[in-house]
């Protein structure tokens, strides 16, 4: 450029296909989050793979909640499946990085926010496999919140399909 008023003319143009290096997206994404401002947020989206391929554990688990926060916010001021549809995505990859960090009780939440997710696009008889992963993994680690949690969503999927006395026996688990 022959000086800074024609690169920043040009900037607009550009800004559409630019490919910001990831630590400027990062900083992006803080700013946006620090203005509340959702969408500038969900922009980012696009980038998801390459932060999970580049980032530390803890700062996919960080950016992950962030994407799903602004999915919810956006999901409650303009509504829309495909929030909803994102979500699903985004717990899922959530939760396999609390396994990576063995972070197993925030894994078998993860799980539980997936099943309640899949429930809402697939139906509770589709949501029936989460919610028995979630339970296997809290029963395998200790975690009786994960547990519980897990058995009354299978009590639900129960009773849906009309076995009540299954579903009243996992609300018992679930005490």
């Amino acid at each position: 450029y022959c000086g800074a008023e024609c690169q920043k003319a040009a900037w607009k143009g550009h800004k559409k296909t630019c490919r910001l290096p990831l630590k400027e997206v990062c900083l992006e994404l803080e700013a946006a989050i620090d203005a509340e401002d959702a969408q500038g947020v969900l922009k980012w989206e696009g980038r998801i793979d390459e932060m999970m391929e580049k980032l530390s554990h803890y700062q996919c688990e960080n950016i992950l909640s962030l994407f799903v926060d602004a999915h919810k916010k956006a999901l409650n001021t303009v509504g829309g499946e495909k929030h909803v549809v994102s979500m699903k995505r985004l717990i899922e990859l959530r939760g396999e990085v609390f396994g990576k960090m063995e972070r197993f009780r925030d894994q078998g939440g993860a799980i539980c926010d997936l099943a309640e997710i899949v429930m809402r696009l697939e139906g509770v008889q589709a949501a029936g496999k989460y919610f028995q992963r979630a339970r296997d993994l809290g029963e395998a680690h200790g975690f009786f919140s994960v547990e519980s949690r897990a058995c009354e969503g299978l009590a639900h999927v129960a009773m849906e399909e009309g076995r009540n006395e299954a579903g009243v026996e996992l609300l018992r688990n679930a005490l």
